[in-house]
């Protein structure tokens, strides 16, 4: 390989792995908790029996816990998911295709039933910590678009994979076995991302081309549709046989025992694992069951099997024999199994668990020699500021999950069932804005040794306080769930035990590897520098200018404030055209969230309009920044949903777009507020 391809592979290697470092580490960190998602809600609730399997399943007294509670049924779908480790079967109720229901509970909705009470509760009715953390992993919280970003971040990072193996290819063998601990800082950390990248290749890159697929194959369809001519119904079946529909015909007189059939699909085939029911057209003629499920692992890695019965003749309309291999389906399985982790047991989700938390540290690792790389004395002061600030954010943010993680765990556990509605509220505040202010304390304290210490030691410490809480709390000790042979609860408590000794022992070896630089001794030299290239008349327009600048920012957080006020109490305007302003539900009572949501946009904008003309101070810039940029994805979100869904709210839309508007010139202004008046 020439000298120039080599620096091109590098350049490009190092360049994409920086760009998408921190979402990677995101996902990753979220992922690695995503694997026992499950395990973490039977966790919170404090789940201690054991998880029924399909064939144990009274679909019938499902199926009627379901009519009881008010919902037709009639010409619907019913796809059923049997237990896990929640001990919650999930059902999916599809729209019924009888055109003669209008009744609101025919809307497609879903659900948990308890697998031992049937009891039916709301899929946010407890939401969990896990799910949360699952959702993290691929950015779902971000509206819309956030898988696709989860997608193309996993494409960059294959792009660094196998721009990182080229670069290395010649040395890869080597560099694996080479450690020099006592050597300066970046050779450190370039050998320990070597030889941990190395390590983890095979892995790596089964989870960016997994990732690749399942965030970003519906752009991938879209040519497909073109062959068949935008009948994406087609398209689908022929993708995705199990997702078939029926045309209904009429309503049937009897309904057969639904049982009955299942036991006969549970015993078609030995060691099958029944995973997905359907019951096609319930209560029509054309009424169908359909039993999709997979052979075990030791009997064939991808065996996707599928039998459905027709009710009404009491035959096998169409069967799929697991051991006949079918390449569609067949892909999708096996790359959703190689992403999960799902076919190997605990003992294959700990591996994965460690592999994820490892990328973590090369991801780490490749931000530290960068920052290492551009600490040399011919970079100027200016390009080292920049530098650093870079670093200092990306490692505030990477290594405040720990700790934020475990705090989370331990206030999962302690809200009260009094507050299960606001549960989900109160974990997004917690985790997220928790998350926010401890990222913007270890960004301003400006020292990566003092971030990574003081994240293991409070992650560690709070994560050997999870077990003890769990016990307080549920009574659900160690030595309880292992009598009781408890595991999915088990698991939580040994994995933060084991976390947080690990986090501790490293915390007590840390030491500074170099002497700690002063940042603020670097911002007077290059103030020195800049105050000498201006004479006394610059000196004083650039005084002018900040107070200007200082000025017109709090003008616009002004604005937004008082916009957000506009828009929440916009339904008066209702009140002069005869429209009806109460909402279906409405007790007079105001949720405590509505309440936060409120202080939030409009109290924060107006603290922050204030406090503009009196504080100066670079993280106040920083803080001032990020919540600018926040609320600016906010209002061009509301923005352009108003125009879709409420077309005819002129006024309503008018005030958003003044709003997005705004957010755009404050971003900019205090952009140039930080850059140029610092």
């Amino acid at each position: 390989m020439s000298k120039r391809t080599y620096n091109v592979f590098f350049h490009t290697h190092t360049v994409s792995g920086i760009v998408i470092s921190v979402a990677l580490y995101i996902m990753f960190f979220a992922g690695a908790f995503a694997l026992v998602k499950d395990e973490i809600t039977a966790w919170e609730k404090g789940t201690t029996t054991t998880t029924l399997t399909a064939d144990a399943i009274d679909y019938e007294k499902l199926v009627k816990t379901i009519s009881d509670d008010g919902y037709e049924l009639y010409g619907r779908d019913i796809r059923i998911i049997p237990p896990d480790a929640k001990k919650e079967t999930y059902v999916i109720l599809s729209a019924s295709q009888d055109s003669a229901i209008t009744t609101p509970t025919d809307k497609p909705t879903y659900f948990f039933v308890n697998q031992d009470s049937y009891a039916i509760t709301p899929y946010y009715g407890f939401y969990s910590l896990g799910e949360l953390l699952y959702r993290l992993h691929f950015f779902h919280q971000i509206p819309t678009v956030g898988i696709y970003i989860a997608g193309f971040v996993a494409f960059f990072f294959l792009f660094a994979i196998i721009t990182g193996i080229v670069i290395h290819w010649k040395k890869i063998i080597s560099n694996f076995n080479l450690f020099r601990p006592t050597s300066k800082l970046k050779t450190i950390w370039t050998d320990a991302h070597t030889a941990l990248g190395v390590l983890g290749i095979p892995f790596q890159l089964v989870f960016a081309v997994t990732s690749c697929f399942l965030c970003l194959s519906t752009l991938v369809l879209l040519p497909a549709n073109f062959i068949y001519d935008n009948d994406q119904k087609q398209l689908l079946e022929d993708l995705r046989p199990m997702s078939k529909t029926y045309p209904i015909e009429t309503k049937a007189d009897t309904v057969l025992n639904i049982n009955d059939f299942m036991k006969k699909a549970t015993t078609l085939w030995d060691n099958f694992e029944v995973n997905q029911i359907y019951i096609r057209n319930y209560g029509d003629v054309s009424m169908k069951l359909q039993v999709d499920g997979l052979l075990g692992v030791d009997e064939k890695f991808v065996g996707y099997g599928r039998v459905v019965y027709d009710l009404a003749s009491n035959s096998i309309e169409s069967i799929k024999n697991p051991y006949d291999n079918d390449y569609v389906e067949a892909v999708e399985i096996a790359i959703k199994r190689l992403h999960f982790g799902d076919y190997g047991g605990i003992w294959l989700k700990a591996l994965y668990f460690l592999m994820a938390l490892i990328t973590c540290f090369v991801i780490i690792t490749g931000v530290l020699i960068w920052l290492e790389a551009r600490n040399k004395k011919k970079i100027p002061i200016a390009q080292k500021l920049y530098n650093r600030k870079v670093g200092h954010i990306y490692m505030a943010i990477c290594l405040s999950m720990f700790p934020i993680t475990a705090l989370t765990f331990i206030v999962s556990k302690l809200i009260p069932s009094s507050l299960v509605a606001s549960r989900m509220t109160l974990l997004y505040i917690v985790f997220f804005v928790g998350w926010l202010l401890l990222t913007l304390f270890f960004r301003f304290k400006r020292d990566n040794y003092y971030t990574n210490r003081y994240s293991l030691l409070s992650g560690g410490l709070m994560g050997l306080i999870i077990p003890i809480v769990n016990g307080m709390v549920s009574g659900n000790w160690l030595w309880r769930t292992i009598l009781e042979k408890n595991y999915d609860v088990l698991i939580i408590d040994v994995l933060w035990i084991i976390l947080s000794l690990i986090a501790l022992f490293i915390y007590s070896k840390l030491k500074r590897p170099v002497p700690k630089v002063d940042h603020n001794n670097l911002k007077t030299i290059y103030y020195q520098e800049l105050k000498a290239k201006n004479s006394s008349t610059q000196i004083n327009n650039y005084t002018k200018r900040i107070k200007f600048m200082r000025t017109k920012i709090s003008i616009y957080w002004l604005i937004i404030s008082v916009g957000f006020i506009l828009h929440h109490i916009y339904g008066l305007f209702g009140v002069y055209y005869n429209e009806s302003l109460m909402i279906e539900g409405a007790t007079g009572d105001v949720p405590l969230e509505h309440h936060l949501y409120r202080i939030l946009f409009e109290g924060i904008a107006m603290v922050f309009c204030l406090t503009t003309l009196e504080i100066s101070k670079n993280w106040f810039k920083q803080t001032s920044l990020i919540w600018a940029i926040l609320l600016g994805v906010f209002n061009i979100y509301h923005f352009i949903t108003a125009i879709i869904y409420e077309t005819s709210n002129v006024s309503e839309i008018l005030i958003l777009a003044l709003m997005a508007t705004t957010s755009g010139l404050l971003v900019r202004s205090i952009q140039q507020w930080t850059k140029e008046f610092e």
